[in-house]
């Protein structure tokens, strides 16, 4: 049995490299064209009439012929000056899937790569630049992915009546409000119909830019997703046709006011990447090969993911030295690894943190400065953090004072806080600040948050300034990468404000959301770890932010063992503390770094229910994350309010039905040995009476 069980892991091994397998082909008939393969799907565009055609986006792995392709979707739409630049090109270079356009009427070229990534998915970038020796242009709109998807035509009335559908429907994040992250929902896309969404706050918004789409007819899931970090839209069109045809258009771009960047003679800019791709298997097996592709193409790491105390809990922004040593006490007592000075060390005393931002020395709270602090924390085993919003400055700091001029302007008139990363020396001030920040604290982490809603930016001379910014904070986050290759990086905005792969890119997690309490948190966790990997997501207990005053203990506890998890505020003093308190979250943070941090950067997700109704989240949450090998396995099933049942049946999907696996339940730590196959066909039945409580499974291969 045991070799048979290794043949069968070596061959799942081999499926997954293959299915991984990327190539780029040259077409030359009917039309010039370039195929891209990724695992078995297939992106073929064609270059006809002067414009770049979307020819077809398929799964198989199987081309299509040539005369069934589509001959009039373009793969992209640009308007530089006003004026539409879709068609009218000529090829000016093509090698190693880089294809280079040369306009026929207007002074441009635009640079076109498009990477295949393995497991279905690709990276489409654009570099445009102005070959004019003499004129200044402005770039008026781009969508840099535009396509057909799925055109169905054979039967497709007796199909939809059959079904009771509509033929498309899309998946996306549905609130774009503060502490309504991860709200995943599921709307159908009436016949004939566009649906758009998006974000135009000045950043890309607590939904973030990702999409599922699904045909409803013929199964098949679409995943793209924006890497842009301020507004930004996409749209979906049933393209139904009375000869009884229909397709799903799309298209995905950021946008703005006009000019969104204006290119000087000779000057280039690169337009956001796209990251999309397709699978027909099902909704898990989709969300993973999305999250192997995002893990070895786009998200950062650096190990390991650490256990992080905050400090804000109960001193919040009016912190002192003894205060903060207290609680590096408590982050060392539980077993945390990084301790975080959160926002406030920079100003005196009875000042609101945000209205001294910009004044990155410490205040008269901390007359030592934070050098006690950060040696009794390194003393303690723990690495040190420091929070900034280094793009703000707050009305009362003396930088706001000293130089009024470096706010963005909108309509005449300047904007509070936000600063103007267009400007050479605003830029110059937030990169040396950054760089000053790191190297005088020796940092293990930067936390960089961002309190603002810049809405339609400012303008300088004509040009909006969300573009500049968006490059200006790109490229400084891109040096401190390469001058601090460990350094932990945590990406925040009000939360899950800027929740999307331009900045996530850069950071090795992001803050999902500054809402803790139950059970919405469960709803935010479920629905941000469709978009990204959950060791990636950072998710909090504790009184911070009010966190711990609504459900069980042990369940605030367990939603942490399924992301990466962050303390703050467990009590005053070491001296006060409830000990039971302290025995579990010892506990819990133990489960995590020796069961589930080993195994979590490749691991499979598995959402069986992906979709949470309800203003606060209903009825029930369950999250399954496996181990690649599958080996291991942890499971967190969690009873929200207003559940109908008092018990809920959960059938394991990612363990091998051929071991047997030691289960062990929390709370109450009882062991059961079960075999793989009735884990996954008869399951678990798990019985909470109550609202807010929750039990955890945890499943280790008895070989």
């Amino acid at each position: 049995m045991e070799n048979s069980r290794a043949t069968e892991s070596r061959s799942r091994d081999h499926e997954r490299i293959t299915l991984s397998a990327t190539k780029i082909t040259t077409l030359d008939q009917p039309q010039p064209g370039w195929r891209y393969h990724s695992g078995t799907v297939l992106y073929t565009e064609r270059f006809r009439d002067g414009r770049l055609i979307a020819a077809s986006l398929q799964d198989t792995g199987v081309p299509w012929y040539p005369r069934d392709e589509d001959a009039g979707t373009p793969a992209f739409d640009l308007q530089v000056d006003g004026e539409s630049l879709y068609f009218g090109w000529e090829i000016a270079g093509n090698a190693d899937g880089r294809l280079v356009l040369k306009h026929t009427r207007k002074p441009v070229t635009l640079e076109i790569t498009t990477v295949p990534g393995g497991d279905g998915f690709f990276r489409r970038s654009m570099k445009l630049t102005n070959t004019s020796a003499t004129a200044t242009l402005g770039l008026t709109s781009v969508a840099p992915l535009t396509g057909l998807l799925w055109p169905m035509a054979d039967n497709l009335r007796e199909n939809l009546h059959e079904s009771g559908s509509v033929p498309y429907r899309i998946g996306r994040m549905l609130d774009n409000e503060w502490g309504n992250e991860g709200n995943f929902v599921w709307q159908d896309i009436p016949l004939s119909t566009e649906l758009a969404f998006g974000a135009r706050r000045g950043k890309s918004g607590h939904a973030g830019p990702f999409v599922i789409a699904h045909n409803n007819v013929y199964g098949g899931y679409f995943i793209a997703a924006l890497a842009w970090s301020a507004n930004w839209r996409m749209s979906f069109t049933d393209n139904s046709l009375r000869n009884g045809t229909t397709s799903l258009l799309f298209s995905i771009s950021p946008t703005g006011p006009a000019p969104l960047r204006l290119l000087a003679p000779g000057e280039s800019t690169q337009l956001p990447d796209v990251h999309f791709g397709m699978n027909h298997t099902s909704f898990d097996d989709a969300v993973q090969s999305w999250h192997r592709y995002l893990r070895r193409h786009v998200l950062r790491q650096v190990a390991p993911q650490p256990v992080i105390y905050n400090h804000w809990g109960y001193l919040e922004h009016e912190m002192t030295e003894p205060g903060l040593i207290r609680e590096v006490d408590i982050a060392a007592e539980i077993g945390a690894e990084v301790f975080i000075v959160d926002a406030g060390w920079y100003a005196d005393a009875n000042t609101p943190w945000w209205e001294t931002t910009g004044d990155w020395k410490a205040g008269n709270r901390l007359p030592n400065d934070l050098f006690p602090v950060f040696a009794h924390a390194r003393k303690k085993g723990l690495g040190c953090g420091l929070w900034c919003e280094v793009e703000s400055a707050g009305k009362e700091s003396k930088l706001a004072k000293e130089h009024p001029d470096w706010f963005i302007r909108r309509y005449g008139q300047p904007v509070q806080r936000i600063l103007d990363l267009t400007k050479p020396a605003v830029r110059e001030y937030v990169e040396t600040t950054i760089f000053h920040l790191i190297e005088r604290y020796e940092l293990e982490l930067f936390r960089l948050d961002y309190n603002v809603e810049a809405w339609d930016g400012g303008f300088n001379q004509q040009e909006n300034t969300l573009w500049r910014h968006c490059e200006a904070i790109y490229e400084i986050f891109d040096k401190v990468r390469q001058r601090f290759p460990k350094l932990q990086l945590e990406n925040c905005s009000s939360g899950g404000g800027r929740h999307d792969l331009g900045m996530l890119s850069r950071f090795t997690t992001t803050w999902t959301s500054d809402w803790m309490k139950m059970p919405r948190t469960v709803r935010i966790l479920n629905g941000t770890s469709i978009a990204l990997p959950p060791e990636y997501l950072d998710r909090m207990f504790g009184i911070c932010m009010n966190g711990s005053h609504r459900g069980n203990v042990e369940t605030q506890l367990q939603l942490l063992m399924l992301c990466h998890p962050t303390l703050s505020g467990l009590t005053p003093t070491l001296a006060e503390a409830n000990p039971e308190l302290l025995a579990l979250v010892k506990k819990y943070v133990g489960i995590y770094k020796n069961f589930v941090r080993p195994f979590h950067r490749d691991a499979r997700i598995y959402h069986h229910t992906p979709v949470i109704p309800g203003g606060d989240a209903s009825g029930w949450c369950a999250i399954e994350t496996v181990a690649s090998d599958r080996s291991r396995a942890v499971a967190g099933v969690f009873r929200l309010v207003n559940a109908v049942e008092d018990s809920y049946r959960l059938c394991f999907r990612g363990l091998d039905p051929a071991r047997r696996y030691r289960v062990t339940t929390e709370p109450g730590g009882l062991v059961a040995v079960v075999d793989g196959f009735t884990l996954q066909q008869q399951g678990v039945t798990i019985r909470l009476d109550t609202p807010l409580t929750s039990q955890l499974l945890l499943g280790t291969a008895v070989d």
